[in-house]
């Protein structure tokens, strides 16, 4: 009778699927959030994925943080409607899923462009 023997081969998960560390990001750098910053150009060359998180850091009561809810109220500076205004001066919003995320400042978007449209990889 012969015999049969299965080979169970292992393969080290990190091989197969490499790590994907989520990524930090201070809106602003060393400026933080305010309306002194180019947006624009902070922005450009970053790629963001799913389970980065945005760091808002502004002064308190100077300035917000409105998750537009589509292009049309940010291509605005409107505030309604949104996903949720934080204010703590210290936001930190992590980047659920895959898709466009559009940020403001309702007291100073339509004046110095206090805004980042985030295109979220997965």
């Amino acid at each position: 009778m012969a015999r049969i023997t299965a080979a169970l081969a292992v393969i080290p998960l990190f091989a197969v699927f490499p790590s994907m560390e989520a990524t930090q990001y201070v809106v602003g750098d060393d400026q933080g959030w305010n309306s002194d910053v180019d947006y624009y150009s902070w922005i450009a060359g970053k790629t963001f994925h799913v389970g980065d998180s945005l760091v808002f850091s502004y002064t308190l009561g100077d300035h917000n943080v409105v998750v537009a809810a589509n292009s049309n109220v940010y291509d605005k500076c409107a505030t309604t409607p949104n996903l949720g205004v934080w204010t703590s001066g210290s936001d930190v919003l992590t980047l659920p899923s895959t898709g466009t995320y559009y940020f403001l400042c309702e007291f100073h978007c339509d004046f110095s462009e206090q805004r980042i449209k985030v295109e979220v990889n997965s």
